[in-house]
């Protein structure tokens, strides 16, 4: 059903609509795509906006005809790579520079040329963007453009502002940049997120709250019973916070620990010490590292290399061991009393051929050795497909493997486990049963708001005071 503010909104050619966290944005972008004539490019920031668009619109049963979703960054990218004379996108640019304002203002200035107007008005009907708060300098002149050649509607909430891009691309004021040019329609006030589980009071509460998180205050001292303070001092050892996470849970029901946005590392530790999963970024730092580490060395060095990744990556992986292991091997083949393992005979490989292959098989079988288990299945299976992409394709570059297999993660959503562990940034766009904060996952008033927001059924909020102010 559609929203009064909504509909007034689709009265005109465009538009805004504000939207706290659970008051049913993705829903209406749904509805929208579906009950509006022609096809709709759908437009968001992350994979995870991505992946609850598409659940949102299989829900109301869109056809795919109807909406194509996607990230800003990839619509960009697709669209700049494939007319590089109006564009103006360099050949030689590549994912690993992960410097998307570029990408995005090459977009721009394809849609601004009018080389493409045909084939855009061929291609869709209108625009709806979610999480417009989140839009960059380079992707607010983008959307802007397209706004002049066909219907363009934007969501987005303020008090999610929580992605920073670079100092160059800023990103762009609600209330003085977007509204000037998408007048705001109304604003949606009804917490259906939480009503859907009949926990309306949660989602009350987290909207009277809005004012005060709004000017920094987070007072948890009149907080509803599904809401749970616990002190905690900021930068506890992993070890020590992992007890603090666990949660009386129903079977089926999910449950994310939030940490520091800073440290992929040590949110990989965090989760093999609750016994759960990581939520990566698709081609972060941690995979970009480890193929700069894969490109740099041979020999032992390259498995040393594997077997750092392989530390963070897998629980139970004995890496210090194994490394002890191979070197012995390799500097004494034959002399070795127990014969060595399929994982120990795969970096030997490693170290005698510097073929990707090889590097491939030796996580394989890392990974279904007894007693391993896995702890970062996004980023061990975008390494994975990566490296075979790049062995089964002559001639494909790393970079051009990786980007295709972001591409095919974007377009698969993501897979939330029961017992995440991820960051703020991370998770923005999901929503789980339970949800706990530890001191060290917000350092902003708009980062808080976004990880109180994330549970539907309870909240533990670890911190030093029950009352506090952020910037």
């Amino acid at each position: 059903m559609i929203e009064v503010a909504v509909g007034q909104m689709l009265a005109t050619r465009k538009g805004a609509i504000e939207a706290p966290a659970g008051t049913g944005k993705t829903e209406q972008i749904a509805v929208v795509a579906g009950i509006l004539p022609g096809r709709w490019l759908v437009l968001t920031h992350t994979v995870a906006g991505v992946d609850a668009i598409r659940k949102r619109l299989k829900k109301y049963s869109v056809p795919d005809a109807k909406a194509q979703v996607e990230t800003i960054s990839a619509w960009s990218h697709r669209w700049a790579r494939a007319f590089p004379e109006n564009s103006h996108l360099s050949p030689q640019w590549t994912a690993k520079e992960n410097d998307w304002s570029t990408v995005q203002h090459a977009a721009a200035d394809l849609v601004e040329s009018g080389a493409v107007q045909s084939v855009l008005a061929a291609s869709y009907d209108g625009v709806l963007v979610d999480e417009y708060q989140d839009c960059a300098e380079s992707q607010h002149r983008l959307i802007c453009a397209l706004s002049r050649m066909m219907r363009c509607y934007v969501f987005g909430d303020p008090l999610q502002a929580i992605f920073g891009f670079t100092r160059t691309d800023r990103i762009v004021d609600w209330h003085t940049r977007t509204i000037p040019e998408f007048p705001l329609a109304g604003r949606l006030a009804t917490p259906h997120r939480w009503n859907a589980v009949d926990n309306g009071e949660l989602g009350t509460w987290l909207l009277s709250a809005r004012p005060g998180i709004q000017a920094g205050i987070i007072d948890l001292t009149k907080r509803p019973n599904c809401v749970e303070w616990v002190r905690c001092a900021a930068g506890q050892p992993v070890t020590d916070l992992g007890h603090f996470c666990s949660v009386r849970s129903q079977p089926g029901q999910t449950m994310a620990v939030l940490d520091s946005s800073f440290d992929a590392v040590r949110r990989a530790k965090l989760a093999k010490t609750i016994g759960g999963t990581t939520v990566e970024p698709v081609s972060g730092r941690c995979e970009r590292d480890f193929y700069d580490s894969v490109r740099n060395t041979v020999g032992v060095e390259r498995v040393a290399a594997i077997l750092d990744f392989a530390s963070s990556a897998f629980a139970g992986a004995n890496a210090a061991a194994k490394r002890k292991r191979v070197e012995s091997l390799v500097e004494n083949p034959g002399r070795q009393r127990i014969p060595a393992s399929p994982a120990e005979i795969s970096l030997c490989a490693v170290a005698r051929d510097a073929s990707l292959r090889n590097v491939v098989d030796a996580l394989q079988c890392i990974e279904g050795e007894d007693g391993v288990t896995l702890t970062r299945p996004e980023l061990v299976y975008g390494v994975k497909a990566s490296l075979r992409l790049c062995v089964e394709s002559a001639g494909m570059s790393l970079e051009d493997a990786t980007w295709q297999v972001a591409n095919t993660r974007r377009e698969r959503g993501r897979i939330v486990r029961n017992r995440s562990v991820g960051s703020t940034l991370l998770v923005k766009g999901l929503e789980f049963d339970h949800v706990v904060i530890t001191p060290d996952a917000c350092r902003t008033k708009l980062e808080w708001y976004v990880a109180l927001t994330r549970a539907t059924r309870f909240v533990r909020v670890l911190s030093p005071h029950p009352s506090f102010t952020v910037g």
